[in-house]
């Protein structure tokens, strides 16, 4: 009786190998529970509609970080991941926004000043209204003012009427300088633009060279496997590595012995807290890369005001990079964390979200995230079990998965 109920367990590990194919359409999903044998397997042979696979993932699936841990805590068991030399990196994803729906902190501001003036004007209006009233009631006589008592009648009446419509136009003022204020304060004073439709995404440069309505997401990585993720909608990664050094630390249960970051990292801020943690940095500043060329070139001059502690992170920072163990730490970065979002872009083609709102669009990231761990927990596995007796380490690789007792 009724309509068909589907386990949320089988939705989700559809989901979760449709977004590792980089298959997220409802309908393609649809078809491939159809067509596709591993879909058929995965599901049993159980085939909902796009309908309810669409509305499953927009209003059901929440708790897609508790199955982003279990799949790290498989691969830390593995010993694919040791939370030594940690690499962090961001890059930005399109929102489901149009950019032609976008709202500017410049103009609202503008529009805000436009609607004060115009109730101000306003109030002038009815003050003005209000003498001429005055006036006319305190002379009603018509010796006095020249005008009979039905001529003043008909003239209060008019103004009365003009003070209604002025109350009415004030009204509908203050509602839309309202409404800015609201959309002033969503918008956060970290923000300079906000999308109606969606009002976590922010217009940011993406990597394909233009501007459009997006999320930073912020990963951190090992080995290429994904130990935490993020969005924000702040386009400053400065502002976003103590979260998920602190991520990273809540995921695992250490903090990294080492942190690998490029110079978007790079300031005082940051150098303070991970010394406070005791975490070694190979992050270099943002004036690095120009500062050696001068330094090579016998050109460098030190800047007349100097912040002690900021340059003593700096000459840290120099010593650690330049040496043989700094240049194998950046190459290790680009080996890490650069393959991780090739895979999710190119190979899982996902660069853009379908869901709107910050949490929803977090869920999306978890999604893809467990597709990508998955996929380097299956070439791990094979791996292993080519080392040594094939039998014992199969027994051993089941036991860690959960398949053997």
């Amino acid at each position: 009786m009724g309509q068909h109920a589907y386990h949320p367990k089988m939705l989700l590990k559809v989901f979760v190998y449709g977004y590792s194919l980089g298959i997220r359409s409802s309908r393609k999903l649809e078809n491939r529970l159809k067509e596709d044998i591993v879909f058929m397997w995965l599901s049993g042979r159980q085939t909902p509609d796009f309908r309810t696979i669409a509305d499953f993932k927009k209003a059901k699936l929440v708790d897609v970080k508790r199955v982003f841990l279990e799949v790290l805590g498989l691969c830390q068991a593995l010993g694919m991941v040791k939370i030594g030399k940690v690499s962090l990196n961001g890059t930005t994803f399109r929102a489901d926004a149009s950019g032609n729906k976008m709202r500017y902190r410049k103009t609202l501001i503008k529009n805000k000043a436009v609607l004060e003036q115009r109730v101000d004007d306003i109030f002038v209006e009815a003050e003005r209204i209000d003498r001429e009233e005055e006036k006319l009631l305190g002379n009603r006589t018509e010796h006095t003012t020249g005008i009979d008592a039905k001529e003043i009648q008909k003239k209060l009446n008019q103004m009365r009427k003009r003070k209604e419509t002025l109350q009415r136009n004030k009204q509908k003022l203050q509602a839309r300088t309202s409404d800015l204020c609201q959309k002033l304060r969503t918008m956060r004073k970290d923000r300079n633009s906000m999308s109606s439709t969606d009002k976590d995404a922010t217009m940011m440069l993406m990597k394909e060279g233009h501007i459009a309505p997006g999320y930073n997401a912020q990963v951190a990585s090992e080995h290429q496997v994904i130990l935490a993720y993020d969005i924000s909608s702040n386009r400053n990664d400065q502002r976003l590595l103590r979260s998920m050094v602190k991520a990273v630390n809540n995921n695992t249960g250490k903090n990294p012995d080492i942190l690998i970051a490029d110079a978007g990292y790079g300031n005082k801020m940051n150098y303070r807290f991970l010394k406070n943690q005791k975490i070694t940095s190979f992050i270099p500043y943002n004036t690095f890369n120009k500062e050696m060329v001068e330094r090579r070139k016998g050109v460098y001059q030190r800047p007349k005001e100097v912040d002690t502690e900021l340059e003593g992170y700096h000459a840290r920072q120099r010593m650690r990079l330049l040496s043989d163990e700094g240049k194998a730490m950046m190459r290790r970065r680009r080996e890490d964390i650069e393959p991780t979002f090739g895979d999710i872009k190119r190979n899982m083609n996902f660069r853009t979200f379908h869901l709107r709102g910050k949490p929803k669009c977090l869920t999306e990231l978890g999604l893809v995230s467990i597709g990508h761990n998955l996929k380097k927990m299956k070439h791990w596995v094979k791996r292993l079990a080519e080392y040594g007796d094939g039998r014992q380490k199969g027994i051993d690789l089941g036991t860690i998965l959960g398949h053997v007792s």
